[in-house]
């Protein structure tokens, strides 16, 4: 039968859209997958802001085992926990999803801007943010 253990970690999720949405555990969750179930591959991380202030994270997993993909979804306001220490891959992500959308990975020693430049304000993937810098005057219509 089903693993306990999977199932009090799945207690509290619904499945919506092809992928799981869950509130909680998601560290403990990818741990169990990729360890128990063989989703050995995180392929990305991918943010969309959902305008409420939230930015939704989309765990894509595949399994080598049983040659399978799986989605795992998460809401997070500001913060939310890394999985670097699970798959090394989430580096990269967490990197781009910090510095386009804001979400701080708590324990990511590595987390920097990778497109903007240091002194950057704002987060440009956020449906609130403004552009009001001259350096990308080039894009206006007003200036063609």
């Amino acid at each position: 039968m089903y693993n306990e253990k999977l199932l009090n970690l799945f207690k509290d999720c619904r499945f919506e859209n092809g992928k799981i949405i869950t509130c909680e555990n998601v560290p403990k969750i990818l741990d169990l997958l990729n360890s128990d179930y063989f989703y050995d591959i995180l392929k990305e991380i991918i943010g969309v802001d959902n305008q409420d202030g939230g930015v939704e994270l989309i765990y894509h997993l595949y399994s080598t085992v049983n040659e399978e993909d799986l989605y795992l979804s998460k809401t997070v306001f500001n913060e939310t926990e890394t999985v670097t220490d699970i798959y090394p891959s989430a580096i990269a992500d967490e990197n781009e999803i910090y510095d386009m959308f804001g979400v701080k990975f708590i324990e990511n020693q590595t987390l920097k801007r990778l497109y903007m430049p240091d002194g950057w304000d704002g987060f440009p993937l956020r449906k609130d943010y403004v552009q009001n810098d001259v350096r990308l005057a080039w894009n206006d219509e007003d200036n063609i």
